[in-house]
């Protein structure tokens, strides 16, 4: 049985396209997307939605909302409004919507009524699978056909979903075509587990020398290169029992470690599908031998804190004597032994990352660490804490 919440990205994905499937375990940022498509079903003037702290949902939903034709607006918490929506608001432009933003930027995000041209083709400027969604999505609500040019690969569980349900979607090279007259055919899908909360178990085993098997865990190839970044730190690696459901496979993960890890190098085409595992990378290089450089990460400005400067201001108030250096896409950092054993007071920004992060860390160090906000991380793994209490404490 898995311990896991189900697919964070496929199960949005289900919720806007209003797909069935498993919604026994899952996180707030899916129940308010889910709660927000359910409204946008029920159509009225004047509709305004509520994606609280889900900035994956608005992005989708705005995508799917545009093709339709419907006025709406979007918005969100304090901490969403805070991240930038012109990323998708500029595509859906370009192709014909009338999009408004507060301060050119930001939600909330007004949509109005607009036809979308029956081709459109883009070429994506920084590669993210949200942008691509985006634009896919509203090809199939506007029933419009569109060609995107994806030179660095993302996340593709958009497409895998699309092809689940028989849309006439198709990849040539680097481009994806979808032609939206055709519609899907609703069917349930069948949602792993979600393979960045099991990263979190993967690491408490190797910080804790435990060889936990984590069930049932997503292994879209676009998704796990954390497992070769932890390879290349020096631990080890074992997939059980691969198999496919709803075009999305799964296995089961054992990772552990004999010896010292080993700092590591992350730049270039591989961070787009390391986003979300780069601050718990960042934790296992505090307790490895070596330098650990990350570049090319901007895009972790913008998530739900700044996890650049709040990774490295964390990392510092847990080991004052570690060398840390940051960029503007990144940061250096060398471990030091670690002389403080003092109470350590972990500032998540509200960003559910942070805290299973650094409650990872305290696993090795046997500190004991105090979260200014704990109840962050039910966005996306309930129960997180209490799980790591009953397997590694």
């Amino acid at each position: 049985m898995s311990v896991l919440p189900i697919d964070k990205s496929i199960a949005q994905r289900c919720a806007v396209l209003g797909l069935d499937f498993d919604k026994s375990n899952i996180g707030e940022d899916i129940r308010n997307t889910l709660n927000a498509a359910e409204e946008f079903v029920d159509y009225k003037k004047d509709l305004t939605l509520n994606l609280g702290n889900s900035g994956t949902g608005m992005r989708l939903l705005t995508g799917y909302i545009t093709g339709s034709g419907k006025e709406c607006t979007l918005i969100g918490d304090e901490s969403l409004s805070k991240r930038p929506m012109d990323r998708i608001a500029e595509p859906l432009k370009d192709w014909g919507a009338d999009i408004e933003l507060r301060n050119q930027k930001f939600s909330p995000i007004k949509i109005k009524s607009s036809n979308l041209q029956s081709d459109f083709t883009y070429e994506l400027k920084i590669p993210s699978a949200q942008i691509k969604s985006c634009l896919l999505l509203a090809a199939l609500s506007s029933k419009t056909k569109i060609e995107i040019i994806e030179n660095i690969p993302t996340r593709d569980h958009t497409e895998r979903m699309l092809e689940e349900c028989e849309a006439d979607i198709k990849r040539e090279g680097n481009k994806i075509i979808l032609d939206g007259k055709k519609g899907i055919v609703k069917k349930y899908i069948d949602i792993p587990g979600d393979f960045s909360s099991a990263a979190y178990l993967m690491a408490a085993n190797i910080l804790s020398a435990k060889t936990n098997q984590i069930e049932n865990v997503g292994v879209n190839r676009t998704r796990v290169a954390f497992l070769e970044v932890l390879e290349e730190m020096g631990a080890m690696v074992m997939i059980k029992d691969h198999s496919v459901k709803s075009r999305e496979p799964r296995a089961n993960l054992v990772a552990f470690c004999k010896d010292e890890l080993k700092g590591v190098k992350i730049d270039g085409d591989r961070v787009p599908n390391l986003i979300d595992e780069i601050p718990l990378i960042a934790v296992l290089a505090m307790f490895a031998k070596g330098k650990t450089i990350v570049r090319d990460a901007k895009e972790l400005r913008y998530k739900e804190s700044d996890r650049i400067s709040l990774l490295l201001s964390n990392i510092k108030s847990f080991n004052p004597d570690m060398k840390v250096h940051e960029f503007d896409d990144g940061f250096e950092l060398e471990p030091a032994a670690d002389k403080n054993m003092e109470i350590v007071k972990i500032k998540t920004g509200g960003d559910h990352r942070m805290a299973m992060s650094f409650m990872v860390a305290s696993l090795r160090s046997g500190k004991k660490v105090e979260f200014d906000d704990m109840e962050c991380v039910e966005t996306s793994f309930p129960g997180f804490f209490s799980l790591i209490e009953k397997w590694y404490q």
